[in-house]
Order: structure tokens, then sequence, then C-alpha cells
């Protein structure tokens, strides 16, 4: 099992750049002096260097880490103020330019959808998010909220289609259950043709009796 290359350089984890370079450089002064000892003592310093060697690469490579965390928490936290400021161009341009793209990186993806009302692309990019990161609370409670107002936006595109279709038969609204009917047109034209009809039915039968309802027929 590979030692931790903090330990090997006689430092704990939180240790800084600074110090990981003064606690290499006083080992491997060290180490050089004894590497030209005869016998298994200058064996064991040329083994001691190379392990040195490896921990003081890996430390550095730890802590540019580390820094890239940070930036990116910092950008992110950029990103989200853009977003806050309404500014959603240029939130997006700052998020584009972010590696790597994390769960966190694509949860304020689906912020900024949402923002611009793209609430399909929205869900699928939380959904992203919780794959990545199935623990975080953050991601599906927000996922949750976000398909719950999705179906209730389907139930209410429902229920108006519903609303026209009963309009479309005859009723325009309804208000203390009651329904009040539709009075355009077409029913209008429907009510004269009924009328006319019946006159002439009228006027038909009372001439048969001798009588006339309509003296111009």
């Amino acid at each position: 099992m590979q030692k931790d290359p903090y330990l090997i350089l006689g430092l704990k984890n939180d240790a800084t750049q600074q110090q990981v370079e003064e606690a290499y450089r006083s080992l491997r002064k060290v180490y050089e002096e004894k590497c030209f000892a005869e016998g298994e003592e200058g064996a064991q310093a040329a083994r001691k260097l190379t392990e040195l060697d490896r921990a003081y690469a890996d430390c550095l490579e730890d802590l540019q880490n580390r820094v890239k965390i940070s930036d990116f928490g910092n950008v992110l936290g950029h990103v989200e103020d853009l977003i806050k400021q309404g500014r959603l161009d240029d939130a997006q341009d700052a998020l584009d330019k972010i590696e790597p793209r994390d769960a966190e990186w694509h949860y304020v993806q689906a912020i900024i959808y949402y923002k611009r009302n793209w609430h399909t692309e929205s869900k699928n990019q939380l959904e992203i998010a919780m794959n990545l990161d199935p623990s975080n609370g953050k991601y599906s409670r927000t996922y949750k909220r976000l398909t719950d107002m999705l179906a209730g936006a389907n139930i209410n595109q429902g229920q108006g289609a519903g609303q026209q279709t009963q309009a479309r038969s005859g009723y325009a609204d309804t208000r203390g259950g009651y329904q009040r009917p539709v009075n355009d047109g077409a029913d209008n034209v429907n009510a004269c043709c009924n009328t006319c009809s019946t006159l002439i039915c009228c006027d038909c039968c009372c001439e048969c009796m001798g009588g006339d309802l309509i003296p111009c027929c």
C-alpha cells in the first residue's frame, strides 16, 4: 500500500505548497549526502530519494487539484450571481467555460434553463446531476418541485381543452353550478330559420281551414 505522500515529507494533509517545497528540499539534501555511502546505507538512501521524489510530485498534484476545486466554486458562485441579476446569456457563457462538468455544473445549468422557461431541458439537467450525486438532497428536492409543477401544468391544459370543447358544444363557461349558453351567430341563424319554418307550417294549416296567417304567401 502506497504511503501518504504528506507523511513521507513529514507534513499534515493540509500543508501549503511552501511547506511541501521546504520539506522536500530539506529531506532531499539529507538523502543525497547518504546516497554515496557504501553498502546498505547508500542503497537505502537511494530508495528514499526515489520515494521522496514521488511523494513530492503527488503532493504538488494534490495542491493543484485543491486550487482547481476552489476556483471552480468561485466561478460557479459568479455564474449564480449573474443568474440572480437576470444576465442569463453572460451566465451561460461563463458556465460553458467551466471544467469539469460535475453534478453542481449540471444543477446550475438546470437553473439557467428554468429561468429561460425551458422546463424539459431543465428537468434533464437535474436528472444528470442526481445520477452524478444521488445523495444530494438539493438536487432531488428541486427535481420534485419541477416535476410537480409540470404535472400541474399538464392537468390545467387538459381542463382548458375540456372547457373549450364544452364551449363549442354550446356553453361558454360554468359559474355557480350553472352553464351560460353561447349565443354566437350560428345559433341566431338557426333560431331564425326555425321560427320561419314554424310560421310557414302554421300558414299552410290555416289555408287548409279557409284562413290565411301570412297574407303574402
